[in-house]
């Protein structure tokens, strides 16, 4: 089962329902061989599905943003549940991960910065 996709430069990873250790190391490998293959400059994590979350979801993405603002991208939440929002506010996750409502709204702001035309 897939559970990300691909298009120019962009990648979206629908995240599971449980962000735990397990699920994290395998999101991870995944991750690391689509970034050695495709160059991925955005990346956006989807937690529509996700419920729970530990400290592995923060490493994640921690691990994430370093590939993508090496390349000067950028990483964004959508869909994020407030049992999410709280503990993403509380690791000061914000501060690198953009916070938004769809990706439809992302895109918009791709556009106005000239990144799709």
């Amino acid at each position: 089962m897939k559970n990300y996709d691909v298009s120019n430069g962009v990648m979206i990873y629908y995240l599971p329902k449980e962000l735990d250790h397990y699920a994290a190391e395998k999101i991870k490998k995944r991750s690391d061989s689509v970034f050695k293959e495709e160059n991925i400059k955005f990346l956006i994590f989807d937690f529509q599905d996700t419920s729970f979350m530990d400290s592995s979801g923060i490493g994640l993405i921690t691990g994430r943003f370093r590939k993508v603002h090496d390349k000067g991208g950028c990483v964004y939440a959508i869909n994020v549940r407030p049992e999410i929002d709280k503990i993403l506010k509380m690791s000061g996750i914000y501060r690198i991960l953009f916070k938004k409502e769809n990706k439809e709204e992302i895109i918009s702001e791709m556009i106005e910065g000239g990144y799709y035309e």
